[in-house]
């Protein structure tokens, strides 16, 4: 696709877009008294109220409500031309009974929305618009159309949107960034305000999408409708592996000795040799991969046991029978000198 056909494909989006967010503003604008009939104007001209009218519109219509357009400035018709639609009467016609309402609004390429026209050179619109007829005919298209939608010339120029503005349920003021000049822009709002009208918002146009740090600036940023690659942008991006949780010694032990990893011993033909007396009996398969595990030295902290102070034992030689006097002094003796840690004499038997 060109980059032109893009850039235009880019910005019909975001026109869409902002027309319809547009559109449910005015439909949340007041629950009790719902807006259905709108009037467009600005402040001067080329600020591009005919091109929010025509979109508001659009975006009216492609919701599923009828809708109808109604071309009122009757001094610079333009939005024939644009919409690519022509009719064979106008809302003069209409407004004197020469013809319906039905058989003057004529269908256009969107989905329900129809277009009333304005004949050229009509006298006095200000006056026209005052008027009972026109009252009528407002009343007409409210009963038989959802929403009905008013081009109006600039406030600050002709008098028509402030006199529409009292019939209408909202009016809208088209403000164009960086065109239009403060005191221009008070000047109208406080025309609009001095005749009594509904001055719901103003409606900011010519605003670039593609700067600042709003959703549609990163939505279309990186062409292709905005939609990035995302294919690519995975592919380069690092892949996650999730990290395996570490096994012991003892259960990768046991790992190996199901999955029939551990090593195998040859073992030569013929009968096994006859195990002597001396010689230890052979450990099971299990006893030797257990043996041939690594052993993982581990400090141990020595274990303190609690010391008992203990007396000295005194061993008996001989058995003195009753009377013994002289046996039982020396067990005394015996008894004092281990106490005190002195040293004793030693008796032989030959003293008993």
């Amino acid at each position: 696709m060109p980059r032109r056909n893009q850039r235009a494909e880019e910005q019909g989006q975001a026109v869409a877009n902002a027309a319809q967010t547009l559109f449910a503003n005015i439909r949340f604008m007041s629950v009790d008294n719902p807006v259905h009939v709108l009037a467009i104007t600005s402040s001067i001209s080329n600020e591009g109220k005919t091109f929010v009218s025509m979109n508001l519109a659009s975006a009216i219509a492609a919701s599923g409500a009828s809708t109808l357009l109604v071309e009122c400035d009757m001094r610079r018709r333009s939005m024939a031309a644009r919409i690519g639609v022509h009719a064979q009467s106008g809302i003069y016609s209409v407004m004197t009974g020469q013809v319906s309402l039905e058989q003057a609004a004529v269908r256009t390429p969107t989905k329900n929305l129809y277009f009333l026209d304005a004949e050229p050179h009509i006298p006095n619109p200000s006056n026209i618009l005052n008027s009972h007829h026109f009252q009528s005919f407002l009343d007409n298209a409210r009963s038989r159309f959802d929403y009905v939608v008013f081009d109006t010339p600039p406030v600050t120029t002709f008098v028509d949107a402030a006199v529409l503005g009292t019939k209408v349920d909202a009016v809208l003021l088209v403000a164009r960034e960086n065109f239009v000049k403060r005191a221009e822009l008070q000047q109208a709002v406080d025309q609009l305000r001095a005749s009594g009208c509904n001055l719901a918002g103003i409606v900011m146009n010519g605003c670039d999408f593609g700067k600042g740090n709003s959703y549609y600036s990163y939505y279309y940023e990186n062409g292709e409708g905005g939609r990035r690659n995302r294919a690519e942008e995975e592919s380069n991006a690092p892949k996650f592996v999730p990290a395996k949780p570490q096994q012991s010694s003892a259960k990768s032990a046991s790992n190996a000795r199901k999955g029939g990893a551990a090593p195998q011993q040859s073992v030569p033909a013929g009968p096994p040799p006859r195990r002597s007396q001396a010689q230890p009996a052979a450990q099971p398969a299990q006893s030797q991969a257990r043996a041939a595990q690594p052993q993982v030295a581990t400090a141990q902290r020595p274990v303190q046991q609690p010391q008992v102070a203990t007396q000295p034992q005194l061993q008996r030689t001989h058995m003195a029978g009753p009377g013994d006097t002289a046996m039982y002094q020396r067990l005394a003796e015996q008894s004092r000198v281990a106490r005190t840690g002195r040293s004793y004499p030693r008796y032989d038997e030959e003293d008993y």
